[in-house]
């Protein structure tokens, strides 16, 4: 990946910006970008203006930034949002947009709006919008603005803070590309550069407890919002454990020992299903289906793997389901419904079994239009009804489950489920086609598609 060698960080952009921001934003539209055209094609130059142009014409784009201008912090978080969503890698005037989209993030943090400072952080952060910029990924910098719109208790920067703080691979001594190395001019910087290997590991180790133990004070206010995201990663990582990397106690003296004792052991973060449950049941309470969802999953599996046992418990993974389902899941409809048909652990109860199914069917969800197929055809916790079990089938085949096109093929070709009784050879046919397309697929792909599917209902 190529980068320009004069790019520069979002910091001297941002610090740029604060100071000319309102008169810059003040200035008009597409106008203030006429510089800086890249070298492109003339006809993908002409294609990129005419975007920009008519974008920056759009009334609504004109309304939004006229509150931005106005002062509203709010809106200039969103007007820059659109620019980045919208504009970002544009080729005509690249560098002008940039400029202003960081410009209005700026005048929002002067205003102290902590959202701002979550959204720089993650272009810092992001490959992605650093590709777009020419700019190398800087995580250092994206952990200072994710500290700061911490602090002023935005939670998508909570988030962001405690992401890069469980990575046991960044510090800000390190060369942050993937795994743990300490990188050369960073030491000198840190005044680490003439040390000994044992004192990069304590320096090390020193500030990835110290930046934890803040990540984890930002990530547990006294009261969690459904969906916080950084309360459900915290959960996540207390289930499992954050283990140093092998480098992380390279080259202790027996001089350093006494003081490494006190940072020694194994896991970054130690892993604790207590503190991971507790999370998740408050997050449960307030209405976080995920919470519930992932509840019932440690009640329906147990858990003892050396963060605290969780013995197995079939009527609490029922009540985290139902509480789910109750409150719009369409993904706890599903699983809890198949269970209860499949009888694999709980006591089967078809009838139930096929009434929470429904629900996720008629919702569009592919896996239970599957199963409800499967239960009409059958007659299994439902009254029999091969036509509306052959819709079901077909439903769930265009929403990727390649069962539904077998099952739906068969039933054209026996005649079940048709109108008349009548086999249709035809539609057994398109069927046929449509599940080996869906063979065809490499096991990526088809896992792609069907974790597309699902994510519309998370």
């Amino acid at each position: 990946m190529f980068f320009s060698s004069t790019a520069r960080p979002l910091t001297l952009i941002l610090a740029a910006a604060a100071l000319t921001a309102p008169a810059y934003a003040q200035s008009g539209g597409f106008d203030d970008l006429a510089g800086g055209l890249a070298a492109e094609s003339k006809e993908a130059l002409a294609a990129s203006e005419a975007r920009v142009k008519a974008w920056f014409a759009n009334p609504e784009v004109q309304a939004l930034k006229a509150r931005a201008d106005g002062g509203s912090a709010s809106a200039q978080v969103a007007f820059a949002d659109r620019m980045r969503a919208d504009l970002l890698g544009e080729s005509w005037s690249r560098e002008k947009i940039q400029q202003q989209m960081l410009k209005y993030y700026a005048m929002a943090m002067e205003q102290n709006e902590g959202l701002a400072f979550a959204r720089v952080g993650e272009i810092a952060e992001s490959p992605d919008d650093s590709w777009k910029m020419f700019r190398a990924r800087d995580r250092g910098e994206a952990l200072s603005y994710y500290e700061k719109g911490a602090a002023l208790r935005n939670r998508e920067a909570v988030a962001g803070y405690l992401r890069i703080a469980l990575d046991p691979n960044y510090c800000s001594f390190c060369e942050d590309q993937g795994e743990l190395k300490f990188d050369f001019p960073k030491l000198k910087a840190a005044g680490l550069f003439d040390k000994g290997p044992g004192e990069h590991s304590i320096a090390y180790r020193t500030e990835k407890t110290g930046v934890l133990a803040k990540a984890i004070e930002y990530a547990t206010p006294v009261r969690l919002r459904s969906g916080d995201a950084a309360a459900h990663l915290l959960a996540a990582k207390y289930l499992t454990g954050v283990q140093y990397p092998w480098r992380a106690g390279v080259g202790i003296t027996k001089e350093q020992e006494p003081q490494w004792r006190s940072l020694a052991g194994d896991y970054l973060l130690p892993r604790n299903t207590a503190k991971a449950i507790a999370i998740l049941t408050e997050l449960s309470g307030r209405g976080d289906n995920l919470a519930s969802r992932k509840l019932a999953s440690l009640y329906f599996t147990g858990k003892n793997d050396g963060g605290g046992a969780v013995l197995r418990d079939y009527d609490k993974y029922i009540f985290y389901m139902k509480r789910a389902v109750d409150n719009g899941s369409v993904l706890a409809a599903n699983d809890l419904g198949f269970e209860l048909l499949s009888g694999r652990k709980l006591p089967a109860d078809h009838a139930l079994g096929f009434e929470y199914v429904a629900k996720a069917a008629l919702k569009g969800y592919g896996p239970a239009e599957l199963s409800a197929g499967y239960a009409l055809r059958d007659g299994r916790g439902v009254t029999q009804n091969e036509t509306l079990a052959l819709d079901m089938f077909k439903r769930a085949a265009d929403h990727g489950e390649i069962d539904g096109a077998v099952q739906a093929a068969a039933m054209y070709r026996a005649g079940r489920g048709t109108q008349n009784g009548r086999v249709e050879v035809p539609n057994a046919y398109a069927y046929e086609k449509k599940a080996e397309a869906m063979r065809k697929l490499t096991p990526e792909m088809a896992d792609l598609v069907k974790r597309g599917h699902r994510d519309k209902f998370e």
